[in-house]
């Protein structure tokens, strides 16, 4: 044990003078009473000539002590030395694309992924220092390099999931950037899966932990939408959409088109399971306008039930010819 202050030692001088205060001969006034038999105890103190009585067992007397002790220690300011091991860098990502609104979790795959997280903060080391990343279309830096975990939970908490579709290649670099040559880094992925193959880290070792969100793949989602002139008719619009089926059984739904607010056309659609069924609507237009589909399905997610696009008739085209004169025109 080592001390900060070990002039305050000095205060050790003080303990004598509490001894002496219990040494001294108390000073009493005298008085007359009119019996001394419950004060004899007393009367033997009163007798005693000498200016110093003798130091008697006395519990207020060690307490002082110990509390003047205790006093002197704690000015005094001991500590002991040691080495102190360096913490670890950790490097959270969040996946925020669309499939995280699924709601087989509860309230949503999002949300459980975020208090997952927010655990993982709670358990950093005082030496330890993360990042927040989230991942979407682009990522984004939450929360740059730190270990104050008030900052890390701000961050957690103010992250929101998107409709964008899960681009994780971007977020998975920068974390590799990041933990690259740095001994005990780790990277928390937060995700349900619901991403297409990473052949690019494959081979890279990354010190990846994996934390997977989701239960169930319960949704049918309008994965495609696109509108083009039909070739045969040119006063109609070709509506080219396709339906995929991410649960494990066969699911049966309805396809409606609507031009703006107006209902155009409805279709059944019966698609196998872990499959994709294309539909194809044609439609006149009149005006421009926005096409919509929407499937009227029950399942764990709702942002990819429904899909718009904005379609414009062709305009004439006009053609300035600048010439001298041609006989055929």
């Amino acid at each position: 044990m080592r001390f900060l202050a070990p002039i305050a030692f000095w205060f050790a001088a003080a303990i004598p003078v509490v001894i002496l205060f219990y040494l001294l001969k108390r000073k009493r006034q005298v008085r007359l009473v009119s019996s001394t038999l419950l004060w004899q105890k007393f009367l033997a103190e009163t007798q005693a000539s000498a200016p110093f009585q003798r130091l008697r067992h006395n519990w207020l007397l060690i307490l002082q002590l110990l509390m003047l002790a205790l006093a002197i220690l704690a000015l005094a300011r001991p500590y002991f030395s040691g080495k102190l091991a360096g913490g670890s860098l950790q490097v959270i990502i969040l996946d925020a694309s669309a499939s995280m609104q699924s709601t087989d979790e509860t309230p949503s795959r999002f949300e459980k992924a975020r208090a997952e997280a927010l655990r993982l903060v709670n358990s950093l080391r005082d030496t330890d220092r993360m990042v927040v990343l989230l991942a979407a279309a682009v990522t984004e830096v939450k929360q740059s390099e730190t270990s104050e975990k008030s900052m890390l939970r701000r961050a957690i908490q103010s992250s929101h999931v998107t409709d964008s579709p899960t681009r994780l290649n971007e977020a998975l670099k920068m974390a590799d950037s990041l933990t690259r040559d740095k001994t005990g880094a780790e990277i928390h992925l937060f995700s349900d899966g619901a991403m297409p193959a990473l052949s690019d880290f494959e081979n890279k070792g990354l010190p990846l932990v994996y934390h997977r969100v989701g239960q169930r793949a319960n949704n049918l989602g309008i994965i495609s939408l696109d509108v083009r002139p039909n070739p045969e008719d040119p006063s109609q619009r070709a509506v080219f959409t396709s339906v995929a089926n991410s649960s494990p059984d066969e699911q049966k739904t309805e396809i409606e088109l609507r031009l703006d607010d107006q209902l155009l056309e409805t279709k059944s659609l019966t698609i196998p399971p872990t499959n994709t069924a294309p539909v194809v609507f044609l439609a006149s237009q009149p005006r421009d306008g926005v096409f919509s589909v929407r499937i009227a399905a029950t399942d764990d997610l709702t942002a990819d039930n429904q899909a718009a696009i904005v379609s414009l008739l062709p305009q004439p085209v006009r053609v300035l010819l600048v010439s001298r004169g041609n006989r055929f025109l």
